[in-house]
């Protein structure tokens, strides 16, 4: 990787962090609307949804611009409206207002420094492994958010978040000069991993399949993150028991997005990427019955590190298929939508507390994109 390159990436990670700052930190920001602010529990999720529907929607957005704007002007807008949303967030205890709000900063800000984070490292000639560290330092991020970002909000209330991710914002500002002005012509030949496509899709076929893989995978593995809690409360862990084990699994499974940048230049990524989807859906099934503290905390561990480490091998999967750095801006769209699908199947399957439910569906959905994955794979040459 060439100096240029070197310090595009590292701009690029923090622009995606400053950009994601708040979904890490959600559960902390949820909680002190309703602690500090006195807003109901469906007001203060209100709240958080509207925010990622604006992220969601900004991703979607992106594909308007991302081929016609400079990156880094873009950048220094969205980073802008980070600091100026979250400040103006601090000052609002109206309910509707702060929907609005958050919602903006969603849409203007976050979504849209996240989206240009991701099409940047897109564009770099090592995608895989760059996407490795972007994972890895975004990890790293949401271990420290989810240590640190309770006690600020109880010392601060919800300051104790829109501070920082103001504070981050204007550290990405600082970088925004290394970041390439565009994404045109990718260096790693979109064209030629295209020359096997899908003849239905025409050109567009194979990045199109490969989001079609991160939205299955993510119906199954955001959704069984997402009712881990719960599983832990049904088998009477206590919840600071299973925090302890989140908080160890999320801070341990920064092996995996590391171990995907050490082979992401070695090996092909057909094996590992199936040898990680397999691990995922044995320890999704395997999430019955009676178990142990240990127990639920190891398999928590080995299911974020196989998520975190075939995550980069995915999304660079997508990049090296898009020679336009559209596709590689819709991969946060394909993210949220695919929990956001899942979670809205789930919610309509479910009747009760029935967790096994929850687990056979997250387990057929993360085999279904293994063999897409495995499709979509068989048509590249890497």
């Amino acid at each position: 990787m060439q100096n240029n390159e070197s310090r595009q990436v590292i701009a690029a990670i923090v622009l995606s962090c400053a950009g994601v700052f708040m979904v890490f930190g959600m559960p902390s920001f949820v909680f002190g609307l309703i602690s500090i602010l006195e807003f109901s529990q469906s007001q203060a999720n209100l709240i958080s949804s509207a925010e990622i529907a604006g992220m969601a929607l900004s991703s979607l957005l992106s594909i308007l611009w991302i081929g016609r704007f400079n990156w880094r002007k873009v950048a220094l807008c969205a980073l802008l409206a980070i600091v100026l949303g979250n400040l103006i967030s601090t000052y609002i205890n109206d309910f509707q207002l702060l929907v609005g709000i958050r919602f903006l900063t969603g849409l203007v800000g976050h979504g849209t420094a996240f989206a240009l984070g991701i099409a940047a490292i897109g564009s770099t000639s090592e995608p895989d492994k760059n996407f490795g560290f972007t994972i890895a330092s975004q990890v790293v991020m949401g271990a420290l958010t989810l240590f640190f970002a309770p006690k600020l909000i109880a010392s601060y209330g919800i300051a104790g978040m829109c501070f920082p991710a103001a504070i981050l914002a204007c550290v990405a500002m600082t970088l925004t000069s290394k970041l390439a002005q565009s994404g045109g012509g990718q260096a790693h030949g979109g064209d030629e991993n295209q020359t096997t496509g899908l003849s239905f899709f025409g050109k567009y076929g194979l990045p199109i399949a490969g989001l079609l893989v991160m939205i299955a995978w993510q119906m199954g593995v955001g959704p069984f993150f997402n009712n881990l809690f719960p599983f832990g409360i049904s088998i009477n862990l206590d919840p600071s028991e299973i925090g302890t084990a989140l908080f160890l699994s999320t801070g341990l499974s920064i092996i995996g997005p590391l171990s995907a940048s050490a082979l992401a230049s070695k090996v092909k990524r057909g094996i590992p990427v199936c040898l990680a989807l397999a691990v995922q859906l044995l320890v999704v099934l395997s999430f019955q019955g009676e178990m142990t503290w240990a127990g639920f905390a190891i398999r928590a561990i080995l299911f974020q590190t196989a998520w975190n480490f075939t995550g980069p091998f995915l999304m660079g999967m997508i990049a090296t298929m898009d020679n336009t750095g559209r596709f590689s801006a819709l991969i946060p769209a394909s993210q949220l939508g695919g929990i956001a699908i899942g979670q809205a199947i789930i919610a309509s399957l479910v009747q009760g507390n029935n967790l096994a439910l929850i687990n056979y569906f997250c387990g057929a959905v993360i085999f279904l994109s293994a063999l897409i994955f495995i499709f979509v794979s068989g048509k590249t040459n890497n």
